[in-house]
């Protein structure tokens, strides 16, 4: 099976949604909206259907918002665009955003989207590589601002593995899959989420050597606003978390109706081929297996538990060299969680089904 790979080739631009759409939407006047910018961490795969959905769905509508989604270009390039204002919200690796809190930037998690880790070090299984110490000798790429870049000195810390061994090469994220299928590189530093579903559409079979399983804990995506929008917006968080966590929960329960919008929601992928179908399908399902935890079932979706960010806060501190780090309470707030949860049945349905995407060592 070929995949359309112009998803994968475009490294420019921003992604806007809505073209193409023929849904119909709340009676709101498109004046009375306000209007939010919204960038993803990374391109517009099945990880971020919930953003597109509540668009689709009309959910940001419902609460009195106009939200324009962008992709990203990895969590540490999300960081400064929304410390300088230039988008309202944005997903970023939590270790990433509290290593830029570190230093000066003006961030807080107001909501989680993923509280398993799903960033580490992929390979094609024929690669037999499956743990640390296979990597000395071996050429890895990474995108400099993804957060596996920003986390591999702690994994190196954490698995006492020889840096200088490993060829460290730098591509943008559009290409370090296709570099991967292509026997470029020997592996690639990414986000499960974002690379196995490309590579199971083609039939590949890959190996994960994930950073959590040698000590390196973290929460992982959040979404993350500046410390002032918290402070003078708190109606604006509000609303905007409910339409984005309602988006989140019609994913988990709709899953092949979400793959649909997300299609037609992504110009990218409209008129491509039924492996650009399978991307986003799996990509869904690995998303919602990351947020599968207790903690959420309990307190709602988005919840993010203060143990697992103060064990992240420490990541940061101890393997980052992240000196300055603000009061864990600086970090991230629940203030604006608990509207939006599933019922008890409605939870171990969508548990039972998607614990087979969870990412497994070796």
């Amino acid at each position: 099976m070929t995949i359309d790979r112009r998803l994968f080739l475009k490294s420019t631009g921003a992604l806007g949604i809505g073209a193409g759409l023929n849904l119909s939407m709340p009676a709101i006047s498109r004046a009375a909206l306000t209007p939010v910018k919204f960038t993803l961490a990374w391109l517009p795969l099945g990880t971020f259907s919930y953003a597109y959905v509540a668009k689709a769905k009309g959910f940001f509508e419902q609460h009195g918002l106009d939200v324009t989604i962008d992709r990203g270009f990895g969590s540490g390039k999300v960081c400064v665009p929304v410390d300088q204002g230039q988008y309202e919200f944005g997903v970023i690796d939590a270790s990433v955003a509290m290593n830029c809190a570190s230093r000066g930037l003006d961030l807080i998690a107001v909501a989680g989207i993923w509280p398993k880790s799903p960033v580490g070090i992929f390979s094609l299984k024929e690669k037999g590589i499956t743990k640390p110490s296979d990597l000395e000798g071996k050429t890895v790429g990474f995108d400099v601002g993804s957060g596996d870049f920003q986390l591999w000195p702690a994994f190196v810390k954490a698995t006492g593995i020889d840096d200088s061994k490993v060829n460290k090469v730098m591509m943008d994220a559009a290409s370090l899959i296709k570099a991967l299928i292509e026997k470029d590189i020997d592996a690639e530093g990414n986000f499960f989420g974002s690379i196995a579903p490309s590579l199971w559409s083609q039939n590949l079979e890959i190996n994960a050597v994930l950073y959590e399983d040698f000590g390196v804990k973290s929460f992982s995506n959040v979404i993350a606003c500046k410390q002032s929008t918290v402070s003078e917006k708190p109606e604006l968080c509000k609303t905007f978390l409910n339409g984005l966590l309602e988006g989140l929960k019609y994913v988990y329960l709709n899953p092949e109706e979400s793959v649909q919008l997300h299609l037609q929601s992504v110009k990218e992928f409209q008129g491509g081929s039924p492996a650009n179908q399978k991307v986003i399908e799996y990509g869904q399902a690995v998303s919602t297996a990351l947020g599968m935890v207790q903690e959420v079932k309990k307190n709602g979706l988005g919840f993010m538990d203060p143990g697992l960010m103060k064990i992240t806060a420490d990541t940061v501190k101890n393997y980052m060299g992240a000196q300055d780090l603000p009061d864990i309470g600086k970090l991230f707030t629940n203030e604006f969680i608990g509207a939006v949860n599933l019922t008890e049945k409605e939870w171990a349905t969508v548990e039972a089904r998607s614990q087979k995407y969870l990412p497994k060592q070796g």
